[in-house]
């Protein structure tokens, strides 16, 4: 294996030793790669599209100290739910923001505190990017003990170029989940359980998807049959972390369900079965008009779960059954709101989405891996520039 080597012990035993300096040489190189790529597309935006105020970090100076004074290429990243978080970080959760869920936004307002003057913008940003490079790092290990070091670099560079992977450097939550569900994994994978109950806590108060991580830890610790049982316990701290929330909802706004109703702007209060929600979007696509931005966005959010039950369907038996499980469910949670809307960045969150995608990969010719990054690195520029112009995208 590259990097690798055999180091023999007295008493005759032998251990594999891995050159962790190729692995943090690979890390860097693809962290400023990514970077350049997407600062890059961010300037071509500039070029070819008007911004779109409306939706920018722009669209309110009655915060100042959000940032927006900043230069062009970081404000750029705090478009659409960025602004929420900023807002939920200066001055609390007004109703309609329950859906953001607390630890990101609380982080934001953290680490401004401490380093004043720091703008919420700046440490909503070097959140992200710190979050994203420890997410690397912890796939890099998570690879590594799944036996799958030699494809590390192979890794990297799909989920560079991964075609949302905008968000991970944007004003949002994606990188932190990101890092604090495959930190669950690792530590669960490497008997570490209630490390792992804790990681998974905090990734459940990131975002919802978080409960995902509670069947993923019920079958790596081969669904536990005693109560007693400490894997147990661990894989409950999921449940209490979102039972926590509720509860923090219930005593201040009066009612736990207003987190659901105040899904109800973007269609996610209620329970909708996935072929119905496919059935809306068929409709969508064959009775819109191409000529509008709805049918686009439309697009996009079906192909990308198409795209993800492919890879699902592909990967079964292929993976780890409990990365498959955690996969499955990711997917499922959000479909069953009623709409696709940012199902495109959903797959940023997911170790086993990636790992599948490197298996599938690696088995295909050379120039099969060429058009793939040569598509994906178009799709990235494309929403790159929709992003940091104002234009919706996911």
């Amino acid at each position: 294996m590259p990097g690798a080597k055999l180091v023999h012990l007295p008493g005759g035993k032998s251990i594999v030793c891995y050159d962790t300096k190729a692995t943090d040489m690979h890390i860097i190189i693809s962290y400023l790669l990514w970077r350049t790529i997407t600062l890059v597309a961010l300037w071509m935006g500039t070029l070819i599209l008007p911004i779109n105020h409306a939706f920018t970090l722009y669209r309110d100076s009655h915060y100042p100290d959000f940032g927006f004074t900043l230069p062009y290429w970081m404000t750029a990243w705090g478009n659409f739910d960025a602004f929420y978080y900023l807002g939920i970080a200066k001055r609390g959760y007004f109703v309609s923001e329950l859906p953001f869920f607390p630890l990101y936004p609380f982080l934001i307002a953290l680490l401004t505190q401490i380093v004043k003057p720091l703008p919420y913008l700046a440490s909503g940003l070097i959140i992200a990017h710190g979050a994203f490079i420890a997410g690397i790092v912890v796939c890099a290990k998570l690879l590594t003990r799944d036996g799958k070091r030699a494809l590390i670099p192979l890794f990297l560079a799909i989920l560079i170029t991964f075609p949302t992977s905008y968000s991970y450097g944007a004003a949002y939550n994606d990188s932190l989940f990101f890092f604090l569900a495959t930190l669950t994994m690792y530590w669960s994978r490497t008997g570490k359980w209630w490390y792992a109950g804790w990681a998974g806590a905090l990734a459940t108060l990131t975002r919802l998807n978080g409960l995902a991580l509670f069947p993923y830890l019920l079958a790596e610790c081969g669904w536990p049959k005693k109560l007693r049982d400490v894997r147990l316990h661990a894989s409950l701290l999921i449940g209490g972390a979102f039972l926590g929330y509720l509860f923090y909802i219930q005593h201040v706004f009066g009612s736990w369900t207003k987190l659901f109703s105040a899904m109800s702007p973007w269609g996610q209060d209620r329970v909708v079965l996935p072929f119905q929600v496919m059935w809306r979007y068929g409709k969508i696509l064959f009775f819109s008009p191409l000529n509008q931005l709805v049918w686009w966005v439309a697009l996009v959010e079906l192909t990308s779960v198409l795209f993800y039950i492919a890879l699902l369907v592909w990967s079964w038996k292929k993976i780890r059954l409990s990365y498959w499980i955690f996969f499955a469910v990711s997917i499922l949670i959000p479909s069953l709101t009623g709409t696709f809307q940012g199902m495109p960045r959903y797959g940023l969150h997911l170790y086993p989405l990636f790992l599948a995608l490197t298996l599938w990969l690696s088995k295909q010719s050379a120039l099969a891996k060429t058009i793939y990054f040569l598509t994906m690195l178009a799709l990235l520029f494309f929403c790159v520039l929709l992003f940091t112009r104002g234009y919706f995208i996911a």
